[in-house]
Formats: C-alpha cells, structure tokens, sequence
C-alpha cells in the first residue's frame, strides 16, 4: 500500500472517529440538561392556605360577552363577507342599549403564508389602519340568560383575511328595577260615636 493510500485511510478513520465522538458528545449534552432542568409538568400551583375552590365573581349587574364570532365569505355578494356576532347577557340583570365595535381585522394576519404574499407579513397592531376598519353592530335588550345574533357585511380585502374580533369593545346599560311600591292599605274607618 503506498503513502498517499495509507494517509487517506487515516483520515477517513480520524473523521469517523470524530463524527462518533460528536455523537456520544451530544447526547451526553442532552443528558446532563434533562437532568439540570427537569421538565414542568405543572404551570400552576394553588396556594395550600387558600380554599381549594375558587369562588366565581359577583353577576348582579347585566354582564354581555361575545359567544361567537363567524365570517362568512362572498356573503351577500362577492368581494364581501358577513360577520354573524353572537352576545349573550351572563349577568342577572336586563341590559339594553347594547352595541358592539366590529373590527374583523383585529390582530388578524397580513399576507399569505401559502402562496408567499406581500413582503409585509405578520399580525396587525391595533393601531394600524386595516385593523381600525370596523363598524357599531346594535343588538336588542337582552334579559339574564338570553342571547342575540345579529350580522354586519363588510368589503373583503386581497392582503388580509378576516379574523375572530378578539377583544370586542361592547357597551350596555343596566336596567334599573322599578321601585318597589307600598302595599295599598284599605281605608280608615274613622273611629267615633
């Protein structure tokens, strides 16, 4: 065999030794962090002097939250869509005057991840203007348990799709209840001879 065979052999057995060793290496790494950092199985913890159960919020007043939020696309015609907005009153009290800002652009995604989009991709602020578009949706009053679905169209957009109208700006009014109103008594007889 001469020289210049041997030297190559060499090396390939060198370079495999190496590939081996950065093998053992990095699992051993692998190793030594599981065991320096255990994994959380628990991203919480009660306090064991607190009561073990937790104790829901006071609802005496009209409490509206959004239940569903759905887009439908090309609806009524095409290049726009409706938002169909669902409130239901969790509260126990009646609440009316009730209205929702419908932003479906709202930290929504600019761009298309599957087809490349624009060079301007990622969420929107809410201070831009695109997630500014939106509309004040009227809902009628609402009793404790009850809820309302009402629709809104807007123009649909080629750079960004709708969302869900995270964090919906709703404002009510509580219903105050009537004063309660004294019994009527029946009349005096006046008393006298």
């Amino acid at each position: 065999m001469s020289l210049w065979r041997k030297l190559v052999v060499a090396f390939w057995i060198f370079f495999g030794v190496m590939v081996l060793w950065s093998f053992y290496d990095y699992n051993r790494g692998l190793t030594q962090q599981a065991v320096d950092h255990p994994v959380q199985e628990h991203f919480y913890f009660f306090h064991t002097n607190a009561p073990s159960g937790a104790t829901a919020p006071s609802r005496n007043g009209p409490d509206i939250v959004q239940t569903a939020f759905v887009v439908q696309p090309d609806t009524p015609a095409k290049g726009s869509f409706t938002c169909l907005v669902t409130l239901k009153n969790l509260g126990g009290q009646k609440a009316t005057g009730i209205q929702v800002n419908v932003r479906p652009y709202r930290g929504t995604f600019t761009g298309d991840v599957d087809v490349g989009g624009p060079s301007r991709s990622g969420t929107l602020s809410d201070d831009d203007p695109i997630a500014q578009i939106g509309d004040w949706l009227s809902f009628p009053d609402l009793a404790p348990g009850e809820s309302s679905t009402q629709s809104d169209v807007f123009f649909a957009r080629s750079d960004v799709k709708p969302g869900l109208n995270p964090k919906p700006n709703i404002i009510f009014e509580a219903v105050k209840p009537a004063p309660a109103t004294p019994a009527s008594t029946p009349p005096r007889r006046p008393s006298g001879p």
